[in-house]
């Protein structure tokens, strides 16, 4: 299979820098005999590489039959998974900002399927946290818990607020 994607190389390439040199030479007549030489060139390139493909037992079957044979990457899948959730948890801040408790730390912890994300537990840290001044007099962990549990969908004692 690498020999064939190096022969698709070669040709995308000696097509694009004939292309880029012709775009850059005028119609004058070097540039006729530069657009030959590349139009041999990339010919070459073409007609070449196909006898070794015949002498070297090239078999076609098994290069150009994809099979399907995926090898998963655990630890990207895990890495994936803990960026998504992290999106999701400054998400969750950038509510909460907008709602007048800034610096809030959040941290969502869950599991990531293909089809869904289940969202097992919500630690929300308030110890730098600043709130809004019209929001002085409340309860702060209640107010915290029950707007999470609103934006994610989720229920309040999932949601754990420290600080």
């Amino acid at each position: 299979m690498s020999a064939i994607t190096a022969w698709l190389t070669g040709i995308l390439s000696v097509v694009i820098l004939g292309t880029v040199v012709d775009l850059l030479l005028s119609e004058s007549k070097m540039g006729k005999y530069v657009r030959s030489v590349f139009a041999a060139v990339t010919v070459l390139v073409i007609i070449l590489p196909i006898p070794g493909f015949f002498q070297n037992g090239c078999s076609f079957e098994n290069d150009f039959i994809i099979e399907n044979k995926f090898t998963l990457d655990e630890n990207y899948l895990a890495y994936a998974n803990r960026v998504k959730l992290d999106s999701l948890a400054r998400g969750v801040e950038e509510q909460l900002r907008q709602d007048g408790i800034k610096n809030a730390a959040v941290c969502v912890e869950g599991e990531i399927t293909a089809s869904e994300v289940k969202i097992q537990l919500v630690r929300v840290n308030l110890k730098n946290a600043v709130i809004d001044e019209k929001m002085q007099h409340i309860n702060k962990y209640e107010l915290v818990s029950g707007k999470i549990a609103e934006y994610l969908g989720i229920e309040k004692g999932q949601v754990i607020v420290e600080g």
